[in-house]
């Protein structure tokens, strides 16, 4: 990249950031400032401690310290009483103490018996115990609540509600169906993109890597593979940046893909109503479809026709609130046909989950049963950060939105993940491995220099969000050294052999 580019790209990015209408909880300064060490891992206690609601801090108490400070206290009290002046004081003060001290026990003993008893209740569920299952769930269910000022709490209500789910899903002998997009799904989403900055890591990212693809470029073309969870929000922030580019702005053609005409329509008619304001020419294409469901003939009828010289951008944030692609073989032949100068993919990190159709792909096969313990804990261990990162930002026991992410996006993903089947039960193929997949396809890897920085850079100081740059460019967004979310771009590359099979 020469300097004159270089330049221009950093006064794109600049512009994109500034655009973003959402400000972190905490100052308003420190949104943008860097994180200290944003390569390194943050300090990670685990889903049980942050389940029995411990105090990282207490790991870092020196014991002697601790010893000296209680036997001044002890002193001080032995002798105030002695000299017989403020003993009924002293005496409440140490019953106070006392009393908070058997209160956090109980708690932390509460948490770690929900966990035990949740574990308990998965291996039971996934030898097919459904007697003691059901009766340790309804245990669980007295013990734990959505509203809880825990969040280990109420991760375990939500775990509760998918395995009884689940568990009825066993005992009728047919897996619930997948319910379909609403506008539900996406005002939760939208509260998620509000209440934690995950998503918006990812959008930056994603839109720093498309930018970079289409520098220079007159016609230019983003596919979105699935609209409905974001709406607008990514490309909101991604058009001031096009429109700021130095010789005017591009001609600039978005399709979107997804289940809900309604987002569709609200998607185009806001990115039409910035870009009239950008004085930027714009096209929106809506195919209500899955991608899955474009295949041969129907891509040619479906999308719009390719321009001569349009470099275009296929965009596919992954996740498991609903099955959004459908056949996963039909979507990756019409990626391979759009042939995109750049694909940017935002996947789950839940390690060990092959086939949940989550982070991976899957299908109801009949080894559900084998893969749904390893499917439970990788859950179980990428939730709990969510919920912790929730709760560190958002600690309010009656913050609302925290309320809708955890309620519609955390516990509706919870609920399809341990679904049997999970939540690519359509009976339609799923890779077990996109990033894999891509790679045997005639894709390779488009890594940038500066993505995780840029990031970083974005990243609300002191909270615990940390942010990994792979050597093949990956961008991987984690709560204390916990990867919770993969961004890796591709470029269409085929071979000669691969072209011919076409």
């Amino acid at each position: 990249m020469s300097a004159g580019r270089g330049s221009d790209m950093q006064d794109s990015l600049s512009l994109m950031q500034f655009h973003d209408p959402y400000l972190y909880s905490g100052s308003a300064g420190s949104a943008n400032q860097p994180l200290s060490h944003p390569f390194l891992p943050h300090h990670h206690q685990g889903f049980v401690d942050n389940c029995t609601g411990k105090d990282v801090a207490e790991s870092f108490v020196d014991p002697a310290t601790t010893a000296e400070v209680s036997g001044e206290q002890e002193l001080a009290v032995s002798k105030e009483v002695s000299e017989g002046g403020g003993d009924g004081a002293v005496v409440v003060e140490v019953e106070e103490r006392n009393d908070a001290t058997t209160a956090r026990g109980e708690e932390e003993a509460h948490g770690v018996r929900m966990i035990a008893l949740l574990m308990e209740s998965a291996v039971a569920v996934s030898v097919g115990n459904l007697a003691d299952a059901n009766s340790m769930l309804l245990e669980l269910a007295q013990m734990a609540s959505p509203y809880a000022s825990s969040c280990g709490e109420r991760l375990v209500a939500y775990f509760t509600k998918a395995l009884a789910a689940r568990l009825m899903s066993s005992w009728v002998g047919i897996c619930a169906p997948l319910a379909l997009p609403c506008a539900a799904v996406h005002a939760a989403f939208r509260a998620f993109y509000n209440v934690s900055p995950f998503a918006r890591f990812a959008y930056l990212a994603c839109n720093q890597a498309i930018l970079e693809a289409f520098h220079g470029k007159r016609l230019v073309h983003i596919v979105d593979l699935d609209v409905v969870p974001g709406g607008a929000l990514q490309w909101l922030s991604l058009l001031p940046a096009l429109a700021a580019r130095p010789g005017g702005p591009p001609v600039l053609r978005v399709t979107g893909f997804g289940m809900s005409r309604s987002a569709l329509h609200d998607t185009g008619n806001q990115l039409a109503g910035l870009a009239s304001k950008l004085s930027m020419p714009f096209e929106f294409y809506a195919i209500a479809k899955r991608p899955g469901d474009v295949v041969g003939a129907a891509a040619a009828a479906d999308m719009p026709s390719r321009r001569p010289g349009e470099a275009l951008a296929v965009h596919w944030l992954r996740h498991a609130l609903y099955d959004a692609a459908g056949d996963d073989g039909a979507t990756m032949q019409l990626v391979q046909w759009l042939e995109p100068k750049v694909l940017t993919l935002v996947e789950q990190e839940r390690a060990g989950a092959p086939g949940d159709g989550g982070g991976g792909g899957g299908g109801a096969s009949g080894g559900d049963h084998g893969h749904f313990l390893d499917r439970f804990v990788s859950a179980l261990h990428h939730y709990s950060a969510l919920f912790d990162s929730l709760g560190a930002s958002r600690p309010s026991d009656e913050d609302a939105s925290r309320h809708l992410v955890e309620q519609g996006v955390l516990g509706r993903e919870i609920g399809n993940v341990l679904a049997v089947g999970g939540p690519s039960r359509s009976g339609r193929g799923k890779f077990g491995c996109w990033q894999a997949e891509l790679a045997r396809h005639g894709f390779l890897r488009a890594g940038g220099v500066g993505r995780a920085q840029l990031v970083a850079g974005a990243c609300p100081a002191g909270l615990g969000y940390t942010v990994a740059d792979d050597h093949d460019g990956t961008v991987r967004l984690g709560w204390k050294g916990t990867p919770l979310y993969a961004v890796s771009t591709w470029a269409w590359c085929p071979s000669p052999h691969a072209q011919a099979q076409r």
